[in-house]
């Protein structure tokens, strides 16, 4: 018998796409206003409606039945269409949300975003800072995020992420840091020197994984001297840099202005590919407001990217290395 489409099943579908993400009937009786015996009923309901259990208790704790996660990815895209559109007809104008990790979203894209609005007027973006473990798809769809900038490994990359700008090492530190450890400005010892690191560029990242790829390539007889200081952010750890405090794995989207500047210093003038590379991730390829934004970032990675190109090459160690 073919299930109707009624408004009785819609509300219980309700319910049940928030405890599916939830994973809580308890939290899903929260974010409802309503009491937990009430989020139990309309899940019955649903499951006695629809002939099949979508929910089962696994060592203790709530999940999705096979049938109630293929549910589940029908029903969370749908309600997010529907409030992105409810929001777009509430608004003046197209308000497009961005997620972006917090490092590139403050050293890359914010300098660059009053351009996209210039061009763009009808659209306005709304930028939120997210950790790489927000950035999943059914994360985006909860958050209600329409497009999301993350930092995948290479190897473990999602087969429909967008490839959008890779990236390259390089050790940064102040010229007044490099002038009181002298002997590793010149690439004779790493002894005093304070290494500082992001402690968790993606997830699951091991520990170390940047200053250890760039050393590894570089300055392998380095590696048994690998410690330091680890920030959870490549921001802070390039500001500590900044401070005078250590010698800093950065990537270059993230200094190459304050080298060009003088603020930092590129200490070996050596380069090398990070293990990771930006990817853009959406599932609203239909949205003409997010074909916009996705051509305008593509446009300028590959502006970045000509450039960067050009600063490397010219690059000159500050030091003999």
């Amino acid at each position: 018998m073919t299930t109707r489409f009624d408004p009785a099943i819609f509300g219980n579908l309700r319910t049940f796409d928030v405890a599916a993400r939830l994973l809580s009937f308890t939290k899903a009786a929260g974010e409802l206003n309503i009491t937990q015996s009430a989020v139990s009923q309309q899940i019955r309901n649903l499951e006695d409606r629809l002939a099949y259990p979508l929910f089962v208790r696994h060592h203790g704790r709530l999940a999705l039945t096979q049938r109630g996660q293929t549910l589940f990815e029908t029903s969370s895209r749908a309600f997010h269409d529907i409030e992105r559109t409810l929001t777009r007809l509430d608004s003046k104008g197209s308000v497009l949300h961005v997620g972006c990790l917090p490092s590139f979203a403050l050293g890359w894209l914010m300098p660059r975003l009053p351009d996209f609005h210039r061009e763009n007027p009808d659209i306005v973006v709304r930028l939120e800072a997210k950790f790489h473990n927000a950035l999943t798809r059914q994360a985006m769809r909860a958050g209600n995020i329409d497009v999301a900038i993350r930092l995948d490994h290479l190897d473990h990359a999602e087969a429909d992420a967008e490839p959008i700008l890779d990236e390259y090492l390089i050790p940064v530190a102040t010229p007044e840091y490099l002038t009181r450890h002298p002997a590793f400005a010149s690439g004779q010892s790493l002894e005093g020197v304070t290494l500082l690191h992001d402690a968790m560029p993606w997830d699951g990242a091991p520990e170390f994984v940047e200053w250890r790829t760039w050393l590894n390539a570089q300055r392998p007889d380095w590696l048994p001297g690998l410690g330091g200081v680890q920030f959870n952010l490549s921001t802070l750890a390039v500001g500590a840099a900044q401070n005078h405090q250590g010698v800093a794995i950065a990537r270059t989207s993230l200094v190459m202005d304050d080298v060009r500047s003088g603020r930092l210093v590129d200490v070996f003038g050596r380069h090398t590919p990070a293990p990771a590379r930006y990817v853009l991730l959406t599932e609203r390829h239909e949205n003409p407001d997010f074909r916009r934004f996705s051509q305008w970032i593509r446009e300028e990675c590959r502006k970045f990217d000509r450039t960067r190109k050009t600063w490397l090459l010219e690059a000159r160690p500050a030091r003999t290395a």
